[in-house]
């Protein structure tokens, strides 16, 4: 019995043995020359004359209108309103005039039964 024990140790020893990962060793050296930062030169601006300022003159106001976006006809009737041109996929639908959507109108009545 006592063999086997023996054999059996000595078999996961040589097993354990065989799993562990080899160790690398490896040396690195390195050797670095460099020189420093540059130190950045030292300006001096010269003095700053006077600054003499001219009188000003204020003239008549200036109107100016905007600049027209775009030619837009005039309202053909009534209760019409503007649709801006929009994009359905690719095609194009251009603005047009149209008719005022109706809005039904709406009335806060709450009635109370008692």
């Amino acid at each position: 019995m006592k063999g086997i024990m023996l054999r059996v140790a000595g078999l996961t020893i040589v097993l354990g043995a065989l799993s562990v990962a080899p160790a690398s060793a490896s040396g690195h050296v390195s050797i670095s020359v460099g020189i420093g930062v540059p130190v950045a030169p030292v300006v001096v601006a010269p003095p700053v004359a006077p600054v003499v300022v001219a009188p000003v003159r204020v003239g008549p106001p200036v109107v100016v209108a905007p600049a027209p976006y775009g030619y837009v006809a005039p309202v053909p009737y009534p209760g019409y309103v503007w649709r801006a041109p929009y994009y359905v996929g690719y095609r194009y639908v251009p603005g047009a005039w149209v008719r005022r959507p109706y809005v039904a109108p709406h009335y806060h009545y709450h009635p109370r039964y008692r």
